[in-house]
């Protein structure tokens, strides 16, 4: 439906590069915006005319006498989704308007299509940020949920998968937003901003199983942005998108320590300490790296990251293999724990996930 405001800025737009009156009338025949301000909710019966008959409408001046506060000049319908939503009308002799009128209506229709779709778009995204947000907090009327569903573009299917990305860097977020809707765009997926620099986008149905295909693309993002992505579990219902959405959450805290992307599948074990600041826990990690230096907790790390292979390991910190088992021997000696054995490479690496928890 045209708004009062859509009609002043046709009106506004069309008169600068005309030197005719317009005029802009609802469906009903009432003039929401012209150039001649007094005509201004007078009704139009020629546009009227043009509603009924979805045809333009040449007035001259015998009929601009029939049809009240009508003057001469071309009336033509405006559409929208092939519905007639208002008339356009330009004021002036009609055969001089004859070259002009179909520039005029799609150049109307065309400023019409952007502002209407533009709002259904924002609609659409408030919705699925509604949806989205009342599922992963479990507190809603169920009634309005199903119906806010219902009006989606499409069907909510499982299986599920959160992936939550975290924008770093002094880039303008709108742009960010603008990328992942480009990418994103006319598929069965949710997204939308959740924080500040943190967006959300919750895969649906055959959305999940093409992941690999959508994160190779995000991916591409890293060109122009900074960014991070926490993909959480996939779940089989809508009631356990509250637990995909605190996995992906924890999740995403983990690829924003290690710098990496993350999958929820490589921290799970990490995440079953939950009180992280428990006596316990601190009593553990005093006892395991107790006052560890820099050079060693990033020996260490290199050490995981490299899967426990010494050649891998001295070659990505760029030292010579001697000098890496020099320290993984010094860590022992200061630990007790061996970082060649598995069992205490596994509680090693615990503690330095649960430091960088605190």
């Amino acid at each position: 439906m045209l708004s009062i405001g859509l009609a002043e800025e046709i009106v506004a737009q069309t008169m600068l590069r005309l030197h005719h009156n317009i005029n802009v009338i609802g469906p009903n025949g009432v003039i929401l915006a012209s150039g001649d301000k007094e005509r201004i909710d007078l009704i139009h019966e020629g546009a009227i005319e043009v509603v009924k008959t979805g045809r333009p409408l040449v007035v001259d001046e015998k009929l601009s006498n029939q049809f009240q506060n009508c003057k001469p000049g071309i009336n033509m319908p405006i559409k929208f989704h092939d519905e007639i939503i208002g008339v356009i009308g330009i004021t002036g002799a009609p055969n001089e308007l004859d070259e002009i009128a179909n520039l005029v209506q799609l150049t109307t229709e065309m400023m019409v299509h952007q502002v209407l779709t533009e709002s259904e778009s924002e609609w659409q995204r408030k919705n699925g940020d509604f949806i989205f947000k009342t599922l992963i907090e479990g507190e809603s009327n169920p009634n309005i949920l199903t119906e806010r569903i219902h009006k989606l573009p499409f069907a909510l299917k499982e299986p599920f998968q959160i992936i939550l990305i975290k924008q770093e860097g002094k880039f303008a977020t709108n742009t960010l937003s603008i990328n992942l809707e480009n990418i994103l765009y006319k598929q069965p997926i949710l997204f939308g901003q959740m924080e500040l620099n943190e967006y959300y986008i919750c895969l649906t149905g055959d959305s999940v199983r093409k992941m690999k295909a959508i994160l190779d693309q995000l991916a591409n993002l890293r060109k122009k942005f900074e960014i991070y992505m926490g993909i959480g579990p996939a779940v089989n219902s809508l009631i356990q998108l509250s637990y995909a959405y605190s996995s992906a959450k924890t999740t995403l805290a983990f690829a924003l320590d290690e710098r990496r992307d993350t999958f929820f599948e490589e921290i799970e074990v990490y995440t079953l300490l939950k009180n992280k600041k428990d006596p316990e826990v601190l009593k553990f990690l005093s006892k395991t790296l107790p006052g560890m230096s820099e050079k060693m907790l990033n020996t260490l790390e290199a050490f995981f990251e490299s899967d426990l292979q010494i050649n891998v390991c001295a070659d990505r910190l760029q030292i010579h293999r001697h000098t890496l088992t020099y320290r993984l021997n010094k860590i022992h000696q200061f630990t007790g724990y061996q970082p060649q054995n598995f069992k205490d490479a596994f509680i090693l690496k615990m503690a330095i996930m649960l430091i960088k928890q605190l």
